[in-house]
């Protein structure tokens, strides 16, 4: 990275038009889409699954594409699996709670386990007192909330593995489905008991690859948040001197692991969909918990570690990563973003750029992100889930900061420019997305099976990115290299964990296969064309 600081240093740098026969000229500099999913691939500022790109991948390649095999709204963030998709039965009457002893024992499996630690969306001294609602009277204000809560409690164990045959299988889909019908009633309430639910329904939609439905969860949950409180720090937090320790059976405590839950999912799927978050910053106390940076480091490579009241938990990935995608998309993809001057965004990346690798060299060595990965590197013998999700996040997250200087489209070059800087970032962009396929080529089999959709966006968003950026300059000199490894995707995407899979998700995977096959040999056939031309002008590949 330090290229491309040194490259673009405080200098004046446009971005090179491409194609412009091709397409039509943005305002702003910026394509709009009108497809809900913006956050896939651009080339000079054109959707790549669009008309206008697959015309753009017929004319690199010299011959016409199976538009049918490309199809966007294929994709698993434009086609999501529905939480009501996995209900065994399908009926409106809601099922009947396990008893309160089993829900009991889910309790204390879930809060010990280290998945609570990234995670932490009960407390399991003050879950005792909504299954006290839960199951106690009707009637009784909140119970609604709290029995929701209960079915998305299930629903979550469910998905993480944490249920058995003990006490009779779970119907994951059922339950979540009766705890979305309960929204309504959560919105009148407005208790913790609901925000729980809603916590957990984002993490089941998230999980399912549902990413429209938990943003829109997500949304509901930051009123909720405001209103308890949770987007502020607990009285006395935020003094060094008496400062209470970490208990998440106190409510405030609690409460602020759950703002920080949702901070993190929310400034991530804005950042894959291209929308904006739901929780603003500027209105929210970002401080750190005590000990964070510490604890992060070191609990995050003990997965055996049993937590109790005490134990701060991790969350999902890094709460500071999750502060530079916010960052990021506010710099870069915002509707403000794209008034900025050329200079402007470039002098954006160049910021969000370092402070990527402060955030990235303040990770215990074990643990930190190398800048590029390649299967042939060694690494620690064990990484857990967490610790290969972090690195995941890294490679995206840099992937994505360094993809906008991509997708601008500048009418002509100033004087004395220096491209370097541009081409650096894409070249940042394209190793990212190369070190994601390679850390999850030789990673894989050690991943947890609710990870499932998850790990296709990583995959699908690297391999989309590749493949463009090969399509772009056919004659560069790792085309050959990035062509082997798009060939590697499909078989990769079928050994990726899963627990189950609906029939739905089996013909969804089957396209998949062919998605990502016909990406490989339109990219080959893009190289063989490109060398051909190179030699004899005018020869077409067949």
């Amino acid at each position: 990275m330090g290229n491309f600081r040194s490259a673009i240093g405080a200098s004046t740098i446009a971005w090179p038009v491409r194609s412009t026969e091709l397409q039509d000229k943005p305002k702003h500099g910026f394509f709009r889409s009108t497809i809900p999913h913006e956050n896939v691939t651009f080339f000079s500022g054109i959707h790549l699954l669009t008309d206008e790109g697959l015309r753009w991948i017929e004319h690199q390649v010299g011959e016409e594409v199976n538009r049918a095999k490309l199809s966007a709204f294929e994709l698993p963030w434009t086609n999501p699996r529905r939480i009501h998709d996995y209900a065994a039965v399908s009926s409106d009457l809601p099922p009947e709670l396990p008893r309160r002893k089993t829900v009991e024992v889910y309790v204390l499996r879930f809060t010990s386990s280290f998945t609570s630690l990234v995670f932490p969306v009960i407390s399991k001294t003050l879950f005792m007192k909504t299954l006290d609602l839960a199951y106690g009277p009707r009637g009784v204000f909140g119970s609604t909330s709290a029995n929701a809560c209960v079915y998305s409690f299930i629903s979550l164990v469910s998905l993480f593995g944490f249920d058995d045959n003990t006490h009779g299988a779970v119907d994951c889909g059922s339950y979540a489905s009766t705890a979305l019908r309960a929204v309504p009633h959560i919105i009148e309430e407005m208790t913790v008991d609901g925000l729980q639910s809603l916590m957990m329904l984002v993490h089941l939609q998230y999980f399912l690859g549902d990413l429209q439905s938990a943003a829109v969860t997500i949304s509901i949950a930051t009123r909720l948040l405001y209103k308890l409180g949770a987007h502020t720090n607990p009285a006395g937090m935020n003094s060094s001197v008496h400062l209470p320790p970490y208990n998440k059976a106190i409510l405030e405590y609690h409460v602020r692991d759950l703002f920080w839950v949702c901070y993190s999912f929310d400034k991530d799927i804005s950042l894959r969909m291209g929308q904006p978050a739901s929780i603003n910053d500027f209105n929210c106390d970002l401080s750190l918990p005590l000990e964070y940076v510490r604890l992060q480091n070191s609990n995050i490579q003990r997965d055996e570690l049993k937590p109790d009241d005490h134990t701060l938990p991790l969350y999902p990935w890094d709460l500071r990563l999750s502060m530079i995608k916010s960052e990021a998309y506010n710099t870069l993809y915002s509707v403000n973003a794209s008034f900025k001057s050329d200079c402007q965004i470039l002098e954006s990346i160049r910021c969000l750029d370092a402070a990527l690798d402060e955030w990235r060299l303040s990770l215990h060595s074990e643990i930190r992100p190398t800048l590029c990965f390649s299967s042939d590197m060694s690494t620690k013998a064990k990484l857990n889930t967490q610790e290969v999700i972090l690195r995941l996040a890294y490679y995206h997250c840099m992937s994505i900061i360094h993809q906008a200087s991509d997708r601008r489209n500048i009418s002509k070059l100033d004087a004395g420019i220096r491209l370097e800087g541009i081409s650096s970032s894409v070249n940042l962009s394209t190793t990212a997305c190369r070190s994601t396929l390679s850390l999850l080529q030789t990673r894989l089999p050690t991943l947890k099976g609710e990870c499932f959709w998850v790990l296709l966006f990583y995959i699908l968003t690297a391999n989309l990115t590749l493949f463009c950026n090969i399509l772009k300059d056919p004659l560069q000199s790792e085309s050959s290299q990035d062509v082997a490894i798009l060939r590697e995707v499909p078989a990769m995407i079928n050994k990726i964990p899963i627990r189950n899979l609906t029939p739905a998700e089996m013909i969804h995977l089957s396209f998949l296969n062919g998605f990502t096959t016909e990406l490989a040999r339109l990219a080959m056939c893009a190289v063989l064309k490109a060398q051909k031309e190179s030699r004899s002008p005018g020869h077409v590949c067949t």
